[in-house]
């Protein structure tokens, strides 16, 4: 007969493998399709010193030929070769104007883009990312077969070449988990947010919207986007960027992988539908729960254990190059996370001192984000 330590744990480990099913139950890879013909396209790109990332950008998008592809970087007063390296490729470059009080950076660029932007699709793309063979062409039919009132986001899929950055799992999670679209339930669930690396919409729509203007001071810019795009009547996708689009978000080291999700992790939960962001913090606690009592759990641990490794794996296996040994070191990710996550509360909210290539984004005036 089981003691009542024993029982306790049992319950905890059956909480974690429910929550891990019910919340990762949908695979969310990018459809995919054979590229066909498209109307003209806009492609924004801001540019802050990202030179060396242009270099591998650039050609991914231009190695297919097309005369309805438009190319425009936003060089956002960089440091390095940024616009040279740009220009090489003989895409449209442009000067970002002097950053206004109440703008995030990144929002300021993307909209002095759009506006002289010529497509009737617009598709902000961040400059650390690069397409796989023919993937502008999928991701831009997709968008115009799902009509004009239609936002579609797409989370890059990320390669990682180092165990530092392998620790990403759990933050790739929780971001898809907070949209909703990994759920059981994600066709019951009517607002599924966003992702900020890559964002397309008809010009026509986004204008309606308010561009970027709308969401200028938001840290989580496509993410605030999207919401006010659903809070009025615009239905938005959200996919993994798996065959479609890439990136590697980090250097090869701890410090870049803490300095990179603490920047802007905490203010996402922030903005992330309550509910969605109610049920990631439960799922944590239920796996954590059940990895500090499985001592009195005994030999029934294992079962629990090799669920969860198993279902964690598929579904990270779709979010970037995870491997099956990534999976199965699943507890030391999620104590990494929840120790980060801590300090990029503190870093946030209390010494408001997060910084993205030299500009603070903390201390930014919130008065323009409705």
């Amino acid at each position: 007969m089981l003691e009542k330590d024993e029982v306790i744990a049992m319950w905890f480990m059956f909480l974690a493998i429910i929550s891990t099913l019910l919340l990762f139950w949908q695979k969310v890879s990018f459809p995919i399709q054979e590229p066909g013909k498209t109307s003209t396209y806009s492609i924004i790109i801001p540019a802050r010193n990202e030179e060396e990332n242009l270099k591998r950008l650039l050609p991914s998008i231009l190695a297919t030929k097309s005369n309805q592809r438009e190319v425009i970087v936003v060089d956002d007063h960089s440091e390095d070769r940024t616009r040279a390296a740009a220009e090489s490729f003989g895409v449209k470059v442009i000067s970002n104007p002097p950053l206004p009080e109440e703008w995030m950076g990144k929002s300021w660029a993307c909209y002095n883009g759009a506006k002289i932007a010529k497509g009737k699709t617009l598709f902000f793309l961040d400059a650390d990312t690069w397409f796989s063979k023919h993937g502008p062409e999928r991701i831009i039919q997709f968008s115009e077969n799902k009509g004009v009132n239609a936002l579609v986001t797409v989370h890059p899929y990320h390669y990682m070449h180092s165990f530092w950055e392998k620790f990403s799992s759990i933050f790739h999670l929780v971001v898809f988990a907070s949209s909703g679209i990994t759920t059981v339930a994600r066709d019951q669930i009517s607002k599924h947010g966003g992702f900020g690396p890559c964002l397309i919409i008809p010009a026509e729509t986004y204008w309606e919207l308010g561009g970027h203007q709308s969401i200028r001071s938001e840290i989580v810019e496509h993410l605030a986007f999207a919401r006010r795009a659903e809070t009025r009547g615009v239905q938005t996708y959200a996919f993994s960027g798996r065959h479609v689009v890439n990136m590697r978000m980090y250097e090869a080291s701890l410090k870049a992988v803490v300095e990179g999700w603490s920047k802007s992790f905490a203010s996402g939960a922030k903005t992330a539908s309550p509910w969605m962001t109610a049920a990631a913090i439960l799922w944590i606690t239920s796996v954590i729960s059940y990895l500090l009592n499985i001592p009195d759990m005994g030999w029934w641990s294992l079962i629990g254990y090799g669920i969860l490794a198993f279902w964690l794996g598929r579904t990270l296996q779709e979010m970037g190059n995870f491997k099956w040994y990534d999976a199965i070191l699943f507890p030391l990710h999620f104590f990494f996370f929840v120790v980060l996550f801590g300090y990029s509360i503190l870093k946030t909210f209390f010494w408001k001192e997060s910084t993205w290539k030299g500009r603070n984004i903390a201390g930014k005036n919130k008065r323009g984000s409705s």
